[in-house]
């Protein structure tokens, strides 16, 4: 190679020598303004392309020739110059111009100390990169000045766009070749342009805030409590603590900086403020409410010497019968169950001792006179009445976000001298530190299991399942499956789960109890102490569940509690557990379920649940000045006992939407209330919307007229419409004068459940068909499903049309 090929440069080296853009160069290469001194082979990433190179001391001669190409063109067609018209003429990607401005920078930084950069702003230039433009300069400077009267300066940040000054562009897209004289002219002009800027800004801003200083003196001098004017000055000092820069440029010039302090100074003085008000309100409620002192609000049972006996232990021990024993040995007694069913069956066994006895539930009351001993629900305790003993079960239902309200109110307000708590031993470090806000004694006694209760270290065969099992499934269509297969397998069965209505439950349980049934399917309804007899083994189908919100493996308390319900004592000498084949490898789930049953299944810890009561409601809507019921349970949701040490919000959201909806009805906003917390499944169309047409009815004075429907139908609408009988009637327990038809009602949930009940034992065994026969069915199977779908749509649609038909 000879020396003068080795001196030889790239495209790369042609912008720095010719002071021209990258683009240009490539434009008058390819114009053959440029000459090539020879072509290189060149590997990059694995290809081998050729690249130009030029000769270094022709390039420099051709530095005179830049300005007229530029003025006269190139001899590129028009396309081209328009392809490349955007790019050329864009400062931001010209590298020389690029350079002089950093020189020019560097002085006008060290001089003044302010931060400045150029202003590169990236725009859509319809191809894949977008393009940087060049759009002046930026500059961030800051003082400490004083914002709040009396208080100490705080550093003001202004960060200012402005175009870059004539003298200095002439400069920087100077064609020819600029001497160090003309960069330090245009480094001071830049300078002087500067501190111009920041001086006028600065001056600006200190008049607007001596203005803003005097109206916040007026505005707090309205407020008469020095503590609300505190507030409101803690307030913006929180915010200003966070003041980030202000924007400006020369748009607005120095005076639109100034009037953007100003306005987030005002945003600050309004957010303070709004925040102050809130804050007010809230304490307002809560101290109306006695929430902040939630043992306060019972005041009955802050009257009484309580003490508290906690039976702890697990499933089969003996608690519940314990603790009954000592209700039926005291003059007054109350059981608070969490079902109707077990509070059904708690009186009777009491009036069949004997006892003068009665049952209070959400949709009936049972009360002769003289009754001392009463079972309940747990959400229909009496905060008056006082007694002897009252038990709470299931007390590790504290933790359910749903329901766990009624335990804390149970727990805190019950007006009993003795409070026997029985439940899960998981739940007593909840229970202490529930007692700690009341001071009362707790004596807890632990009781074993009376009974073995062992894994099985082999799956279970679905078709061969023995007399006394039960399969645990967590949906309605899983448990319906298993039970089809059962029968089909030649067995009885019998179901139990939660879409049932408690009479149907008992009566399921009461077949297996007796043998009528061989097999139970059941979901984890069963392990609520549900009087399911001789169960000699658990099955579980699965080991996952889906609680509402996400599909999730169960707890280790949720399989102790179901698997417990195994080996009765009495009947079982030790009770079995074991799962179906489907459920996984049968190792790992047998481990899952023997460390469940052995360890600890996990302590309860935390906060109690709560819900706000009628007062606390009332409060509510006077403070905020609103009777829309949805928006005031809101409120409370998100703030009555936020930040609480031992409290927590229940959960409301089902609550709140019918609210919502309900506040479309004209009546007072208790009785509201009362119709939001009805027993209505919100998911089920109609029964929300016969819930609005009973509020309906009941707002204009009138008699709300009984549900009137038919049995003839299929399970699922049997299951809907015994749920909505039974609303019905939870209401006309709160409104006995407009709910009149209850013998009616009662009268049709009967029928609806014998109907149900009807269904389940009709499909509960075999039916043998002959060979011809099932060929039929099976060559129907399709259309006559594709037909029944189709006659439930239409009569689902039109169902509530008839009601009102009927009603009219």
């Amino acid at each position: 190679m000879s020396k003068k090929s080795k001196n030889l440069v790239s495209l790369n080296h042609l912008p720095g020598i010719l002071l021209a853009s990258q683009t240009e160069c490539e434009r008058w290469i390819e114009g053959g303004l440029i000459p090539v001194a020879e072509r290189r082979t060149v590997h990059r990433r694995g290809r081998s392309v050729e690249e130009p190179m030029f000769d270094p001391e022709v390039i420099a001669q051709l530095a005179a020739e830049v300005p007229t190409w530029r003025e006269q063109g190139d001899g590129m067609g028009s396309a081209q110059r328009s392809r490349g018209s955007r790019r050329d003429s864009d400062p931001s990607h010209d590298d020389a111009a690029h350079r002089r401005r950093q020189s020019i920078l560097a002085p006008v930084r060290r001089n003044t100390g302010i931060y400045i950069a150029e202003d590169i702003r990236r725009i859509e230039s319809g191809r894949w990169k977008p393009e940087r433009v060049f759009a002046g300069y930026r500059a961030v400077f800051s003082r400490p000045m004083q914002v709040l009267p009396e208080s100490d300066p705080i550093e003001i940040a202004v960060e200012f766009a402005f175009a870059e000054p004539v003298e200095v562009a002439a400069v920087t897209l100077a064609p020819a070749r600029v001497e160090r004289a003309e960069l330090t002219a245009a480094s001071e002009a830049l300078e002087a342009r500067l501190i111009e800027l920041r001086d006028a800004t600065f001056e600006a801003c200190e008049q607007e805030l001596a203005g803003w200083r005097d109206e916040l003196e007026t505005y707090l001098d309205a407020f008469e409590d020095a503590d609300e004017r505190q507030a409101i000055l803690g307030g913006i000092r929180a915010a200003l603590d966070k003041l980030d820069r202000v924007h400006a440029s020369d748009k607005g010039g120095p005076a639109g900086a100034a009037r953007k302090l100003r306005q987030k100074l005002d945003d600050y003085r309004s957010k303070a403020a709004a925040r102050r008000l809130r804050h007010l309100r809230e304490a307002q409620i809560r101290e109306a409410s006695g929430y902040e002192r939630y043992a306060a609000i019972f005041p009955v049972a802050r009257s009484l010497d309580r003490r508290f006996l906690f039976l702890a232990g697990p499933t089969n021990s003996g608690k519940t019968y314990e603790a009954l024993k000592l209700a039926r040995e005291a003059e007054t007694a109350e059981i608070l169950s969490p079902l109707r069913l077990l509070a059904l069956e708690h009186f009777e066994r009491m009036s069949e001792e004997g006892l003068p006895a009665g049952m209070v539930t959400g949709e009936e009351r049972v009360l002769p006179e003289g009754a001392t001993h009463i079972a309940r629900t747990i959400e229909t305790l009496d905060l008056h009445r006082m007694v002897d003993v009252c038990v709470i079960d299931e007390v590790q239902m504290l933790g359910d976000p749903s329901r766990g309200w009624a335990w804390t109110q149970a727990m805190v307000g019950a007006p009993a001298r003795l409070v026997v708590l029985t439940g899960a031993p998981e739940a007593i470090p909840l229970v202490e530190h529930l007692l700690a806000m009341t001071g009362e004694p707790l004596e807890v006694k632990i009781l074993k299991r009376k009974g073995r209760l062992r894994v099985e270290g082999v799956p279970a065969n679905l078709n061969k399942l023995m007399r006394g099992d039960a399969v645990v499934a967590f949906t309605r269509r899983d448990v319906h499956d298993l039970r089809t297969r059962l029968v089909q397998s030649g067995r009885t069965v019998a179901t139990v789960y939660g879409a049932l209505g408690p009479e149907v439950r008992r009566a399921e349980a009461a077949r297996f109890r007796n043998g009528e049934a061989e097999i139970l399917v059941a979901t984890d309804a069963i392990g609520m102490g549900l009087n399911i007899g001789p169960l000699r083994r658990v099955v579980f189908s699965t080991l996952r569940k889906f609680d509402g919100v996400r599909d999730r493996q169960l707890t280790a308390m949720e399989i102790k509690q179901i698997a417990g319900r195994a080996g009765r004592f009495g009947h079982h000498d030790e009770g079995l557990v074991t799962a179906l084949p489907e459920v996984g490898g049968y190792a790992q789930v047998e481990k899952i379920i023997g460390s469940a049953l052995s360890g600890d299944a996990g302590k309860m810890r935390g906060k109690a649940y709560v819900r706000p009561n009628q007062e606390t409601v009332l409060s509510a809507s006077e403070v905020l000045q609103t009777d829309r019921l949805g928006r005031v349970l809101q409120h409370l949701n998100d703030t009555l006992v936020a930040g609480h040490p031992d409290l927590r919000m229940a959960d409301m959201e089902e609550m709140i939407e019918l609210a919502t909806l309900l506040d479309t009805v004209d009546m007072p906003i208790l009785d509201r209330l009362s119709y939001s917390m009805a027993p209505v499944d919100g998911r089920e169309q109609l029964a929300v919307e016969l819930l609005l047409d009973w509020a309906r009815q009941h707002a204009r004075g009138g008699r709300v007229q009984a549900p009137d429907f038919g049995i003839n139908t299929d399970l699922l609408k049997l299951e809907a419409r015994v749920k909505i009988a039974t609303s019905w009637l939870w209401l006309a327990q709160r409104y006995p004068d407009v709910f009149e038809d209850v013998e009616v009602v009662v009268d049709l949930r009967a029928s609806l459940n014998a109907k149900i009940e009807e269904k389940l034992v009709s499909t509960s065994v075999s039916h043998r068909r002959k060979p011809e026969d099932k060929a039929r069915r099976d060559r129907g199977k399709a259309p006559q499903k594709q037909r029944k779908n189709r006659r439930r749509s239409e009569a689902e649609a039109g169902e509530m049309e008839q009601y009102r038909a009927r009603r009219r």
